[in-house]
């Protein structure tokens, strides 16, 4: 993608280490302060790397799927019109009707029987009025995308190398693969509700950024289940992949091949280490999304006298809007409302962070096909 030894670090490996090392510190840290105290700069840290890294990677999807032609927009309007359109409808009933009481709502009443017949714990209306539901609602649609979204990125990280180093995927072993990556996620995201509390160190009821979540019901065997899966399907891949095909062609997977995925797996929550899991890995995910953004968008640019200018424009202009999207623009919209005082939350800053985070799934859900033609060009011609 950019360098094999670079792609390494870039796919999963750096994160590797980083994890290793934190793992270590978190023994020692109860008994030493000063590194408690690194602990504790993590939050300013990854808040700054947030703008030169995590900003920017959300900002460069909107290009790759806006800037492909309007027939390329057409073509996939679900996710490039529908789903921001019914975003931010979704928040404008939020903001404009944020004080209508749900309890009076005859149609709450009808979906909860709903749920109540298919055995399910989950209720609408649990907060005292739509403006509050639909913000907790929209948060846990966050959750599930995010998780579903690292999942295509690992996938897609594995695919590409192994084009790259002409390693044989089988249909049924791009199955299990998938298997094995959507696991991780279910078991991720089942053991962040389930552990909501000492993650965030809150009490019940669980909040995003002072607004309180509704439960969504998700039964503990959920959780089981996902572990059953995630160890499975881990094995599976150890077999059915690396196994079977060093007996069939004589070929072990390369590190690149695998990096992303084992780094993945350590992404889970699996040790109480709580600043990896929340502030590092969105860090790493975003860092193995930039070198496919840099082959692509770079491959573009024209090398003359200008190549280095054009790049740091490009650059810069990113690091501005992605700063403006996520903390100028709705704080500034914030404060001009004083959502703070009349929605007791900071509601823009909640409904841009949450509406970015949604709709760069669906985004790179169609902007990043292997099969599109400018995708395949970029990565796979004249490739490293």
């Amino acid at each position: 993608i950019t360098h094999r030894f670079l792609d390494f670090w870039f796919l999963g490996g750096a994160s590797i280490v980083v994890w290793a090392v934190m793992l270590v510190g978190q023994w020692l840290r109860a008994d030493s302060q000063p590194i408690e105290g690194r602990y504790m700069q993590l939050p300013a840290t990854f808040g700054m790397l947030s703008l030169v890294c995590n900003h920017p990677h959300f900002i460069v999807s909107y290009r790759f799927g806006y800037g492909r032609g309007y027939k390329f927009i057409l073509r996939h309007w679900l996710s490039l019109i529908f789903v921001p359109i019914g975003l931010i409808a979704m928040y404008a009933l939020a903001f404009f009707e944020w004080q209508h009481s749900l309890t009076e709502s005859s149609w709450v009443y009808s979906f909860n029987q709903i749920f109540n017949f298919l055995g399910l714990t989950f209720r609408i209306g649990k907060n005292a009025n739509m403006g509050m539901e639909l913000l907790s609602l929209s948060v846990w649609l966050m959750y599930i995308t995010v998780g579903w979204h690292y999942s295509k990125q690992v996938f897609g990280c594995m695919m590409v190398y192994a084009k790259y180093d002409a390693y044989p995927i089988s249909t049924t072993q791009r199955r299990i693969l998938k298997c094995s990556v959507f696991s991780v996620a279910l078991f991720s995201f089942a053991y962040l509700y389930s552990n909501w509390g000492s993650l965030y160190s809150q009490s019940t009821p669980m909040y995003f950024q002072y607004v309180p979540l509704s439960s969504i019901g998700l039964p503990k065997e959920c959780y089981y289940i996902a572990s059953v899966a995630t160890i499975f399907f881990f094995g599976a891949v150890l077999y059915w992949v690396c196994y079977r095909n060093y007996r069939q062609f004589g070929k072990l997977p390369s590190p690149n091949f695998l990096v992303s995925w084992i780094a993945y797996h350590l992404w889970l929550p699996l040790f109480p280490q709580k600043e990896f899991y929340l502030m590092v890995v969105p860090f790493f995910h975003s860092l193995q999304y930039l070198p496919f953004a840099y082959r692509i968008e770079l491959g573009k640019v024209a090398k003359n006298q200008w190549y280095y200018a054009n790049v740091s424009a490009r650059l810069l202009v990113l690091l501005v809007i992605g700063f403006l999207a996520f903390e100028g623009v709705p704080t500034a919209l914030d404060r001009h409302f004083s959502t703070n005082l009349h929605q007791v939350t900071w509601f823009f800053v909640t409904a841009f962070a949450v509406f970015i985070n949604v709709h760069h799934f669906f985004i790179d859900g169609v902007a990043w096909r292997l099969d599109n033609t400018e995708v395949k060009k970029g990565l796979f011609y004249d490739s490293v």
